[in-house]
């Protein structure tokens, strides 16, 4: 169990993305908490802190995720479609 909490931690960023696209929407976004709730729920341990900190490193290298202020975050679902077709080409 020990090296499946270490092994988490290094990979809450996947965790992160893969809820932001699959369960958010502009419509629907999803919180930062909410986040986090999720994840704990599924034992790997995190705050709300490191889900945003993680949220920035994506928008930073290039993922489209927006905010809806005190709503929380989704993924702008046009702008990633473009943005995967750009890494293909």
């Amino acid at each position: 169990m020990k090296d499946k909490k270490r092994m988490a931690k290094k990979t809450i960023i996947l965790y992160v993305l893969n809820i932001i696209k699959r369960f958010s929407s502009e419509e629907h976004p999803v919180s930062q908490t909410a986040i986090c709730n999720y994840l704990n729920d599924i034992e790997i341990s995190c705050d709300r802190k490191t889900v945003g900190r993680n949220i920035s490193y994506l928008k930073d290298f290039g993922y489209p995720i927006e905010k809806i202020e005190g709503k929380g975050y989704y993924m702008d679902k046009k702008a990633l479609e473009h943005l995967e077709k750009y890494f293909i080409i």
